[in-house]
């Protein structure tokens, strides 16, 4: 039975940390998928000049079916 959850959690000493308790059984194995936010790159970065409005862009790329 696939199971689906979205947490979030803190990368510390080499281990991934959820933030909140998982009801999984001890050595469930996991897939973990690691994405990071396009804004937090935009902060890191500091203020850049789009020469399209980003959120009309994203909006646009949801809309289409990338991934069937």
């Amino acid at each position: 039975m696939a199971m689906r959850m979205q947490i979030k959690a803190i990368y510390e000493k080499k281990v991934l940390k959820p933030l909140q308790n998982l009801d999984l059984k001890e050595k469930t194995e996991v897939r973990i998928t690691i994405r990071k936010s396009f804004y937090k790159l935009l902060d890191e970065l500091g203020e850049i000049e789009a020469k399209e409005d980003i959120n009309k862009t994203l909006e646009s790329m949801r809309v289409k079916k990338y991934y069937g």
